[in-house]
């Protein structure tokens, strides 16, 4: 048994292989976090330029009520005032921006092999100010709201771990100048 323990040549490179196969591990772990962090800010920038581009567009819609009072979208029809304002075509926008091809209800991004992540299930929701608000200092201004589920296949894991599936919400406020 003495003998044993004093031959110990070459007891170090067990240890040293598996050092090495952790932390390949974890740098394995750290880079698909931050290519998931990537993916997501760049949907989410995509989105909000997209959801900024419906507030401008409804500009028109929105400055003549403003320029009268502080009232929203609205236009006067007959004896009556009622809302006006467009959602656009956010997905379109979307996936011009990004590149994305439509697959059934969802946009896909595509690599020459798999897919990279894809989008789904938008959801754009319009808040009009109030028509004539008593008090202009704390009236809802015009508000475009966008939530999008981004869902990303992990490249980490082998394909046992589940896609990332993600809720994007993003918000745009129509804020006149002057």
């Amino acid at each position: 048994m003495k003998h044993l323990w004093k031959n110990r040549s070459g007891m170090g490179y067990p240890l040293a292989i598996v050092i090495v196969l952790v932390v390949l591990l974890l740098s394995c772990c750290i880079f698909e976090y931050f290519r998931l962090s990537i993916i997501a800010a760049k949907v989410r920038d995509a989105t909000q330029s997209a959801v900024l581009s419906v507030a401008t567009e409804n500009h028109n819609l929105v400055y003549s009520g403003l320029r009268q009072s502080y009232s929203g979208g609205y236009t006067r029809s007959g004896n009556q005032w009622r809302e006006t304002w467009t959602t656009g075509d956010v997905y379109k926008r979307i996936s011009q921006e990004l590149g994305l091809i439509q697959e059934g209800s969802s946009y896909v991004r595509k690599t020459s092999t798999q897919t990279e992540y894809s989008i789904s299930s938008l959801q754009v929701k319009i808040i009009n100010s109030p028509f004539a608000p008593s008090s202009s200092s704390s009236t809802q201004q015009f508000t475009a709201e966008a939530q999008i589920r981004l869902t990303v296949p992990l490249s980490f894991g082998w394909g046992h771990l589940p896609p990332m599936q993600a809720n994007l919400t993003v918000k745009a406020v129509y804020r006149p100048r002057f």
